[in-house]
């Protein structure tokens, strides 16, 4: 196992509660603007929209060392992952073309 999976795992078991009506899931982000992956925890309350993120790894840019981090992380948890790549941002809302009380047409 390699020295980045024990840190994951370690970050992993402090944050992974089981804690009831919460749902989790994982979240690698290949984020190309600071050069590495990133490994979070995210966890949701049953029945509302608040939602907890915990970064548990940031990893360098390194592709061969990344694929032998995600599969020693699948060996140890059976939670669904999520995948993400900063090249397509996701746009959460729709732009503002007129809002009058903030100047905006």
């Amino acid at each position: 196992m390699l020295a980045e999976t024990k840190a994951l795992k370690a970050q992993y078991d402090h944050y992974f509660l089981r804690e009831y009506r919460f749902r989790y899931w994982l979240l690698v982000v290949d984020n190309h603007f600071f050069d590495r992956y990133y490994f979070f925890l995210e966890k949701q309350k049953q029945g509302t929209q608040l939602l907890h993120s915990h970064e548990l790894l940031a990893l360098e840019h390194d592709p061969e060392k990344y694929q032998r981090v995600l599969a020693e992380l699948k060996q140890f948890s059976k939670l669904r992952i999520q995948y993400r790549n900063t090249h397509q941002l996701v746009h959460p809302t729709k732009d503002i073309k007129n809002d009058r009380v903030h100047g905006h047409g």
